[in-house]
Parts: structure tokens; C-alpha cells; sequence
């Protein structure tokens, strides 16, 4: 009898080896380096020199400050630049940073569904030459954003990585599942009673005695990270293990890292179709597989044999819908297991991913059926 298993891994799981991953952790790294206003990047760039600025971590405490000096705060149209006092102060080179980075409390997640809704209002405008330019620079803005992140994460998180070992964690990678029937039967409670009925009937009738030991035939690691924190520091653990980094690695032309959105299940996706302009689609993740053959391995693996998802840091949004519903309700997945976070004593988030795992599926009597009850999952140890 064999099981493979795929452990999801999303950005909780850098989260929880105090890795400053988040999204705000990247936009208050961007603003604490702007030193004075004489600062100028793909981003913005300052148009009244002579200000000093001391630890800013947001746009708006250096507007803030700078409003003190000059005046009230005010964006003029069409440049959407700000101004202090009707006086330019600050060209806005990417608007879109600018709109998000007014969201200093958001996940990646948020900001890509972010991307999909500011283009959905760009199209309810009409297919005009005016839309297709406007979604051209949409694009390109993502783009730049992608590519400050990356570097941001090659300076500040890569060299970090090798410091963050957690025993706890490494336990998690443990190829073994049970050394006795007793205990293999404990691992079929994760699964819904009727398969496990099927399985212990064969187990039943097979020739093994009282004692079993059961190990994971295959595990892949599906890493939706940027970073590649699982296999650095805990590949020892793995036996007969892959790694597919599916929204791509650092530094890496031949898979670039992917930060667009995903849910081609949306109402609204049919509409970016139908506009037959390949710029409205460029960010839209699933072609971005096709650069690799990641997405052909994944199918490949799913297909093999019968599996358990297990969950770790990944808040299973939206933005990733296609693909993780092309897993979820595939029939060899027999079993959906979470590691939540505990916040303190009472709360943690084990509810919120369950309801973020709903949403991927269309048959919501097969989630019930497969997701693993709280009792038994367990907590992502944090560092």
C-alpha cells in the first residue's frame, strides 16, 4: 500500500522562522532607505530637495512630515503626481506601488487580487486603444514591483535562511507515518471513513503481522515562495522527495519569480478572454507555468497515486484558485490536512484556511469530506 504526499508551502511558513517576508516588511524596507529628497528610482522620484528624512518605514509619514514644511497633501490629475501647497513634490513613476503601498497591512495575496480588480476597471472602460495602453503600463508597474521584491529578498532574507533551523519544524519532513498497525490506523482517522474502511479491509487481508511500519512512498514540495527555506534546511528529513518552486526562484531567468494572479475560475475572467489582447493575460499565472515544465510535473505526481495534502503557511487565497482546485478535487487527493498558526492561548488560524480552502471548490460536500478536522492537525511550530 502506498501514499505520496504534497506539502503546500506558502509565505506563513518563512513567517514562522522570523523571516520578514511580508508584504509589509518589503514596503517598509523600500521607504526606510530613502534618506532625503534627493532620492529617485524606477518608483518615484522627489522634485524638492533639501529634506531630511529619519527612519521612514511608509509613504505617508514621509508625506506627512514633508506637509508640515510645505502644506496640505494633493494629487493632480492627469499626472498623478503629489503635490504640497498646488507645488510638485513627488512624481509617482509607478501608481500602482503608490496605491499599495497605502495598504501597508495587506498579504501578497491582497495585492495581487489587487492587480485584478484595477484591471477588470480598466476594461469596463471598453476595448479602446486607451484601455490596451493602460494595461500595458498596469503591467509593466507590476513588473518593477516583482523586480524590487526579488532583490530585496536576494539582499535581506537569502542570507538569513540557514539560521532560522527549528527542530519542531523538522519534524513535520518525517518520511514515516506509522511503526505499527495501531499507529498507521491512527493516520487513517485523517482521512474520510469510508476510504479508510476500504483501506484497513486490505490491510486486513494482506500477510502482515501485528507490526507495520508505513512510510510516504513520494513527497513533493510545492513551494509557492519566492525563497526556498523547506529544502535548505530541512531536506535531510525527506526521502524520495521533489521540489517544485511554482511561482518561481530567485535569481533564475529560466523561472522567474511569478507575481500575478491566478483564479481563472473568476466571473469576470472570460471577459480579460474575450478582449483577444495577449497583454491583458501576460500576468495571469497559469501561463506563466508554461515557461517550465513545473506544471506538467505537478500533474504528473497527482496522477501517480493517492495523496495527502498537508498545508504549511499557505492562506490558500484566491489568487492561486485554478491551480490549487485542480489539486484539491482531483480524486487521489483523499485527505487535506493544516497546519495552522496559534495566535496565544485561544485564537489561531485554522478556521480562516478552511474557509479559504472552500472557495476551491466546487463540490463542497468532497471538501468536507477531505479536510482533516482541527483535533487532528496540528499547530506550525514557530521559531
Amino acid at each position: 500500500m502506498k501514499f505520496n504526499r504534497i506539502i503546500i508551502i506558502g509565505n506563513g511558513f518563512d513567517l514562522s522562522h522570523n523571516l520578514k517576508t511580508k508584504y509589509s516588511d518589503f514596503i517598509k524596507d523600500y521607504y526606510s532607505k530613502i534618506k532625503d529628497s534627493s532620492f529617485k528610482d524606477e518608483l518615484l522620484e522627489f522634485r524638492i530637495p533639501g529634506y531630511l528624512f529619519n527612519q521612514m518605514n511608509s509613504l505617508k509619514e514621509i508625506t506627512d512630515h514633508l506637509s508640515e514644511s510645505l502644506g496640505s497633501l494633493s494629487i493632480m490629475h492627469p499626472g498623478m503626481n503629489l503635490h504640497f501647497n498646488r507645488k510638485l513634490g513627488v512624481i509617482l513613476h509607478n501608481y500602482f506601488f503608490y496605491e499599495i503601498s497605502k495598504k501597508s497591512e495587506s498579504k501578497w495575496v491582497d495585492i495581487e487580487a489587487d492587480y485584478f480588480d484595477k484591471l477588470i476597471k480598466i476594461i469596463d472602460k471598453g476595448y479602446t486603444n486607451q484601455t490596451f495602453d493602460e494595461i500595458t503600463k498596469l503591467n509593466k508597474e507590476v513588473d518593477s514591483i516583482a523586480n524590487k521584491f526579488e532583490q530585496y529578498l536576494i539582499d535581506n532574507i537569502k542570507p538569513e535562511i540557514h539560521l532560522k533551523y527549528n527542530e519542531k519544524t523538522d519534524e513535520l519532513f518525517n518520511n514515516k507515518i506509522a511503526s505499527n498497525r495501531s499507529q498507521f490506523y491512527d493516520f487513517l482517522k485523517e482521512f474520510p471513513e469510508s476510504y479508510a474502511k476500504v483501506v484497513k479491509e486490505e490491510l486486513e487481508g494482506s500477510v502482515f503481522g501485528d507490526f507495520m511500519s508505513m512510510n510516504f512512498e513520494d513527497t513533493l514540495i510545492l513551494n509557492f515562495n519566492y525563497t526556498n527555506t523547506a529544502i535548505e534546511l530541512y531536506k535531510r528529513n525527506l526521502e524520495n522527495f521533489k521540489v517544485i518552486n511554482i511561482h518561481g526562484t530567485l535569481n533564475e531567468p529560466k523561472n522567474p519569480i511569478n507575481l500575478g494572479f491566478g483564479d481563472e475560475m473568476h466571473a469576470r475572467y472570460s471577459d480579460i478572454e474575450e478582449s483577444n489582447e495577449n497583454e491583458y493575460l501576460r500576468l495571469m499565472k497559469s501561463f506563466a507555468y508554461s515557461n517550465t515544465d513545473n506544471y506538467r510535473q505537478l500533474f504528473d505526481f497527482i496522477e501517480s497515486n493517492e495523496f495527502q495534502v498537508q498545508i504549511m503557511g499557505h492562506s490558500c487565497g484566491i489568487s492561486d484558485r485554478t491551480l490549487l482546485n485542480a489539486i484539491f478535487e482531483n480524486e487521489n487527493c483523499k485527505s487535506i490536512k493544516v497546519f495552522y498558526h496559534k495566535y496565544g492561548e485561544q485564537k489561531d488560524n485554522y478556521s480562516d484556511i478552511v474557509r479559504s480552502i472552500s472557495r476551491h471548490f466546487n463540490n463542497k460536500l468532497l471538501m468536507r469530506n477531505k479536510v482533516v478536522n482541527k483535533t487532528l492537525c496540528k499547530e506550525l511550530p514557530q521559531l
